[in-house]
C-alpha cells in the first residue's frame, strides 16, 4: 500500500468536518444463551392496506436480529479522544421488543461493529485506535510500524460477556470481517483474503491477483461451507481496478484459489448476494460532467443478476440513491433474495434544488427482484413529531494552524442499520446512529420495525 493511499485512509478516520457525512449521494460525484433458533417478528398490530405495519421503538439503535423477540442494541457509552478525533465508544445491549427490558454489556468499547455469528452467540467488533496528531514525530513511528494502520478485533461472548482478542493480520485498519459460520471469519484485506476461527488460526487464504491500487469488496459469503476442521464453497465479491469507474463480479473457489469473472459494468459499484440472487447498482451519467465534474444527469437503477452472472431484471429508479457512505452494496438482499430494500434520496436528478442535505425526505423503498416492482415503505418526514424542534449537534473541525474549530449544525433525520431478520417477513431501520451522536447533539435514536404480511 503506498503512502499516498495510507494518508488518505488516515485522514478519512479525522475529524468529521461536515454534515455531508452523514448524507451521501451518488449524483454529487463524477468518480448462558443455547442455541437460538431465529425466527421471524411477530408483531401485535394490524398490517395496513398496503400490506405492512410499522412500529416503533423509541431510543434504541437496533443493529441486529437475535431471535423472533430479540435484537442487539448500540449506546453511547464514552467518547475516544485523540489529537485531530474524536471517536464515539457505544456499548451493546439484548433488547426485548415485547417486554422492552435489556441485558446489557457495559464492559465493552465498540467502535466500530462487525456483525454477530450465525447462531447468535458471539458479537465481533473493534476497539477505537490511539491515532497520534497526524503529522508529528509519533504519526510517522506508528505509520512505520504499521501500529497506525492497526485495529483490535474483539468477540463478546453474549453467554458468559466474555471478552477475547482476535488475531488478524496487522494492516487490517480497513479490512472487511464477515462471519461465515458458527466460529468462522471472512477477512477481507483487499488484495487477499484469509478464513480465520475466533481466534485467528488461518483455515483458508489466497490473493484476488489485483494491481497494487485495486480493491476486492465482498458481496455474498453464502455459498461457504463450514466443515468444522475446512472450509468450501466459494464466495462473490466486486473489484475496481486502481479505483477507475466500473467493477467486475468474481467469485473465487476456497480449494481451489480459482477466480472467475462472471459480470463486468463501467456504470456499476457493488454487489449483494442472498441464495441465487445477486443485485448490484447500476447508473448512467447522460452526458458530459459540469465544470465541477458534477454528472448533474446522472440516472440510477439496479441490475438483478442470477448466480451465474447473467442479468434477469433491469431496475430504473426516478431518483437517487443515498449511500451508505460505505464501500458496501446500496441494496439489502432479504435472505432468499426475493426482496431488495434500499434508501431513496428526495433530490431529483438535474435539479439544481439541495435541500436534500439539510431538509432530506428520503424514503426506504423494497423492490421485488422477480418481477422488478417497487414498493415505498416509508418518509423520514413521515417519523418525525412535526411539533418538535430542529436537533442540532456540535461538529469540531481542525484549523490550518492546529485549533479546533466549533460548529454549531442542524442534524438533519436519516435512515440506517437496515437489517432483515432469517425470514425477510420483518425489516429494521433507524433514524439516526451513535456513530455521529455527541453530548451536545438533541437528535434522538429510533428504531422501527416493518412487518410484512409475506
Amino acid at each position: 500500500m503506498s503512502r499516498k493511499k495510507i494518508i488518505s485512509l488516515i485522514l478519512t478516520v479525522g475529524i468529521i468536518g461536515s454534515i455531508s457525512q452523514f448524507v451521501i449521494t451518488h449524483n454529487t460525484s463524477a468518480s448462558s444463551r443455547k442455541d437460538i433458533k431465529v425466527m421471524a417478528y411477530k408483531s401485535s398490530a394490524k398490517a395496513n392496506e398496503n400490506g405492512f405495519q410499522i412500529d416503533k421503538y423509541a431510543n434504541i439503535e437496533s443493529v441486529a436480529w437475535l431471535n423472533e423477540s430479540e435484537v442487539l442494541t448500540l449506546t453511547k457509552k464514552s467518547e475516544f479522544k485523540n489529537p485531530d478525533s474524536t471517536r464515539i465508544i457505544r456499548y451493546c445491549s439484548i433488547y426485548n421488543l415485547n417486554t422492552k427490558a435489556s441485558k446489557d454489556f457495559k464492559n465493552v468499547d465498540i467502535d466500530e461493529f462487525l456483525g454477530v455469528s450465525p447462531d447468535k452467540k458471539y458479537v465481533l467488533y473493534a476497539e477505537a485506535r490511539t491515532i497520534p496528531k497526524i503529522g508529528g514525530e509519533e504519526w510517522k513511528k506508528a505509520l512505520d510500524s504499521g501500529d497506525l494502520l492497526h485495529k483490535n478485533v474483539k468477540l463478546l461472548n453474549l453467554s458468559t460477556g466474555e471478552i477475547t482478542a482476535v488475531n488478524t493480520e496487522k494492516l487490517n485498519s480497513d479490512a472487511e470481517f464477515i462471519w461465515v459460520g458458527k466460529n468462522k471469519i471472512l477477512a477481507n484485506y483487499f488484495r487477499k483474503w484469509a478464513i480465520i476461527d475466533t481466534t485467528g488460526k488461518v483455515y483458508a487464504d489466497g490473493s484476488y491477483k489485483a494491481g497494487k491500487l485495486d480493491s476486492a469488496w465482498i458481496s455474498g459469503t453464502d455459498d461457504i461451507k463450514d466443515l468444522g476442521n475446512s472450509v468450501e464453497g466459494k464466495f462473490y465479491y466486486t473489484q475496481d481496478e486502481n479505483g477507475k469507474e466500473g467493477v467486475k463480479l468474481c467469485t473465487v473457489d476456497i480449494k481451489t484459489k480459482e477466480i472467475t469473472t462472471i459480470f463486468s459494468n463501467q456504470y456499476s459499484l457493488h454487489a449483494d448476494k442472498k441464495g441465487k440472487t445477486i443485485i448490484i447498482d447500476n447508473f448512467n451519467n447522460n452526458g458530459e460532467a459540469s465544470s465541477d465534474g458534477v454528472y448533474v444527469n446522472r440516472t440510477f437503477g439496479a441490475l438483478v443478476l442470477n448466480e451465474s452472472g447473467k442479468t434477469t431484471q433491469e431496475i430504473k429508479l426516478p431518483k437517487g440513491i443515498t449511500t451508505k457512505g460505505s464501500f458496501k452494496s446500496e441494496y439489502i438482499l432479504s435472505p432468499d433474495g426475493s426482496k431488495a430494500a434500499y434508501i431513496e434520496t428526495a433530490s431529483c436528478i438535474g435539479s439544481n434544488n439541495n435541500n436534500n442535505n439539510n431538509n432530506p425526505d428520503d424514503s426506504i423503498k423494497v423492490i421485488d427482484t422477480h418481477s422488478g416492482a417497487i414498493k415505498e415503505i416509508v418518509k423520514l418526514s413521515s417519523l418525525k413529531d412535526k411539533n418538535a424542534p430542529d436537533n442540532y449537534a456540535i461538529v469540531k473541525k481542525a484549523k490550518q494552524d492546529g485549533s479546533i474549530e466549533e460548529r454549531r449544525i442542524i442534524v438533519p433525520q436519516y435512515f440506517s442499520n437496515i437489517r432483515w431478520d432469517s425470514t425477510g417477513t420483518a425489516l429494521s431501520f433507524t433514524c439516526g446512529d451513535s456513530v455521529f451522536a455527541n453530548n451536545t447533539s438533541t437528535a434522538p435514536i429510533n428504531t422501527y420495525i416493518v412487518s410484512f404480511d409475506n
